[in-house]
């Protein structure tokens, strides 16, 4: 396939500008419902805005789309795969051609356009005007003036690849096990094509918790997530299952071989290929994928099953495009005291 050139063009050119429309923002009250959606301000922190509220009638709802801080925060970009509105300081990118972005396709995005940022510092605010006619350096398709998305999946992919979670090491028999001798791919978590399973905990208050010896286990960052003794029983008892928090410490999690039962701050994690013999190399290693997304999930920003239904997360592949489970359990177990995890 011939690649494309990258060339100097006109933002509004190739995408369209829109502000957008959220209103009393200070009236706003934050919410858990499940059709809350993420409040975006002109801010530098939390992705642009931390708080869930459940859109007023007239407010535009919007997903997997790129923002621009158009004042306080100024020439700051964020991506929001999930869904949002956003007040009149914040302006929304949206591909002409239609392109529904992906990561890696919104994160070479926001590295290009705040490029820019410097020339809107010291209270100089981008003004619609000035944001249509922005230059960015895009990659354009050699024939057609389209703009060449798989090239930009390519770059922000490859340097993933080379992103090793762990260091190189050599395992017992002096073989060398090395993360960037693999290809890698962005696996979806949950859903029809996803890799694992995803299960809830159960609500249990510390009134009706009975003393026990089964790890009751909580969103905490300590202790291996255990927070209490009981011997209380309910539905999320599970054994050989990675627990990962989507409120509290949020995306900390950790491996279970025992069995416990779960706090409903805390999802149940399993590979659901049920011809893999599911083992507790795979599990950290898919731990360490797990953490890689602490900066998406911060700042009170739940990991609910929905949202973790639609992340992906970046483990190696084998030959057939499926995760090398095999791969990850060798590579954990040729760690130092690997066979003690």
């Amino acid at each position: 396939m011939e690649e494309g050139i990258c060339l100097m063009i006109r933002l509004s050119d190739y995408f369209s500008i829109t502000r957008g429309d959220a209103k009393n923002l200070t009236k706003k009250v934050s919410s858990d419902s499940h059709e809350a959606v993420r409040l975006l301000s002109a801010t530098a922190d939390k992705n642009g805005g931390n708080k869930f509220v459940i859109p007023e009638e007239g407010e535009t709802v919007y997903k997997n789309l790129i923002t621009i801080n158009n004042n306080g925060s100024v020439g700051f970009v964020f991506y929001h795969p999930y869904k949002f509105i956003a007040s009149s300081d914040v302006t929304i990118i949206q591909p002409k051609d239609g392109q529904l972005l992906d990561t890696e396709m919104a994160l070479y995005l926001k590295v290009v356009i705040e490029k820019q940022r410097q020339s809107f510092m010291y209270g100089y605010k981008i003004s619609n005007d000035r944001l249509k006619n922005i230059q960015l350096d895009i990659p354009l398709l050699p024939t057609g003036n389209k703009i060449d998305w798989e090239y930009m999946r390519r770059v922000i992919s490859d340097s993933h690849k080379k992103m090793a979670l762990l260091p190189k090491t050599s395992n017992k028999l002096g073989n060398s096990l090395d993360l960037n001798s693999k290809k890698w791919k962005m696996f979806n978590i949950g859903g029809e094509n996803g890799i694992l399973t995803i299960s809830s905990g159960v609500r249990l208050t510390k009134e009706n918790m009975n003393k026990g010896n089964i790890p009751f286990i909580g969103a905490t960052d300590k202790n291996n997530g255990i927070t209490n003794w009981v011997s209380n029983k309910n539905k999320s008892l599970d054994n050989n299952v990675l627990g990962v928090n989507y409120n509290g410490s949020v995306v900390k999690n950790f491996y279970h071989p025992y069995n416990a039962i779960f706090s409903d701050d805390v999802k149940r994690i399993h590979i659901k290929d049920k011809s893999v013999k599911a083992s507790a190399e795979m599990y950290i290693f898919l731990k360490c994928a797990f953490l890689q997304l602490e900066e998406t999930y911060q700042y009170g920003f739940k990991f609910n099953a929905d949202r973790m239904k639609n992340q992906k997360l970046l483990l190696p592949m084998d030959s057939k495009g499926n995760p090398d489970w095999n791969f990850m359990e060798s590579y954990i177990k040729s760690l130092p005291n690997g066979d003690l995890i």
